[in-house]
């Protein structure tokens, strides 16, 4: 059986569909519309009303709190009606698969409220897990790690990468990382605004 996953914690977004051997297909969105005017039609296309799951991953960010949202929710609502299971996992995972021979990476993402995120990979394993630091701080931050990158524009940070689904796809089970209490909430490390 085979795995769905999503990914949209930036402005490029993705769904894959496969197994840690094999990605089946893979579709990416972007551009001036949000992820839910795309995200519905990419499904259909992977054809997921026809297809028994064994489970569904969701990137949890950090990144965009609403484009998240957008896929915790179809998420849901696909393991609700096959009755699999739903896991998520630091959307920074992916751009640590992507560039697992640098030395020390540290991925980059706005926190909005004048601070940013950061997660810290060594050659590809976690090494710290998200924090947050000030916006003000963050190119003398990113000046101690050998590659520091983002998905969107972040001041200092010039390399930009996408977190992917078919990476998501690709990690072990065995991984520290999985998140799978419920309800899944995207990373955030802040008390809403609302709760103060």
């Amino acid at each position: 059986m085979l795995d769905l996953a999503f990914e949209t914690s930036s402005s490029t977004g993705s769904i894959a569909l496969g197994n840690n051997k094999v990605v089946v297909q893979s579709i990416e969105f972007a551009g001036p519309q949000r992820h839910s005017a795309s995200l519905f039609p990419a499904l259909s296309r992977l054809g997921i009303p026809r297809l028994k799951l064994r489970r569904i991953i969701v990137g949890l960010g950090p990144g965009s709190f609403s484009g998240i949202r957008v896929s915790l929710a179809a998420a849901q609502g696909i393991a609700l009606v096959q009755g699999v299971p739903v896991v998520g996992i630091c959307s920074a995972y992916s751009i640590a698969l992507q560039r697992s021979e640098v030395t020390r990476l540290g991925v980059f993402a706005d926190a909005k409220r004048r601070e940013a995120f950061c997660t810290v990979f060594a050659n590809g394993k976690l090494e710290r897990d998200t924090y947050l630091i000030p916006m003000a701080e963050i190119e003398e931050h990113a000046a101690k790690f050998t590659l520091a990158v983002s998905a969107e524009p972040l001041p200092g940070i010039p390399t930009r990468i996408y977190p992917r689904a078919k990476d998501l796809l690709a990690l072990p089970d065995s991984l520290a990382g999985w998140v799978t209490q419920t309800p899944l909430e995207p990373i955030y490390l802040r008390e809403p605004v609302a709760a103060k």
